[in-house]
């Protein structure tokens, strides 16, 4: 009997604590969302031709997470681009801020082949990007991205990230409409 009342105790503390944790993120369809939305995103610009898609996972408190993308537009280049062969991958780091709403930081590297058959390449510029996502609904978010380029030479201490006090040589901010990839059903 004591044993059952133990375990009807521990059942009754759990479903308290489901029910109160619940309104977090329930009914909410991803406004007000404390947490961090894992999945694929792609991202469009609102102002002009640009476009990234990245895969974001988060840790297990849904606060603080980390993101792996490609560019697959054109991202404002300060006329770097006629330069590059291509990009590196985004790696973008995250953080829940206020409920709803992201933080980030990203870097990616625009990227030269270089001509003496190696099979490496040459950094041309280093890209930074950090701002603001704001869930707007179930699977769909709005960012505010403040994008600015560096040169390698910037990066004195050859750690990949442009030295403190470096000033970039170009950049924009840009709006983003940005939709979670769910499961594809044919119209």
């Amino acid at each position: 009997m004591k044993a059952l009342k133990s375990l009807a105790t521990s059942f009754a503390i759990v479903a308290t604590a489901c029910v109160l944790a619940a309104p977090a993120t329930a009914g909410d369809q991803g406004l007000g969302a404390r947490k961090i939305e894992p999945g694929v995103w792609i991202a469009k610009v609102v102002e002009a031709p640009g476009q990234w898609s990245y895969v974001v996972t988060s840790d297990p408190s849904g606060r603080r997470g980390a993101a792996y993308g490609t560019v697959d537009v054109g991202l404002y280049t300060a006329g770097l681009d006629d330069m590059v062969d291509g990009t590196s991958p985004l790696l973008i780091d995250l953080v829940v801020t206020k409920p709803g709403v992201v933080r980030f930081n990203s870097v990616w590297y625009g990227l030269k082949k270089t001509s003496d058959g190696v099979t490496t390449a040459q950094i041309i510029y280093i890209g930074m990007n950090h701002g603001e996502i704001t869930y707007v609904g179930r699977d769909k978010a709005e960012g505010v991205h403040n994008i600015e380029y560096y040169l390698p030479t910037q990066d004195a201490d050859h750690d990949g990230l442009p030295d403190p006090g470096q000033l970039p040589i170009g950049g924009a901010t840009v709006h983003t409409k940005e939709t979670r990839l769910g499961q594809y059903v044919a119209p």
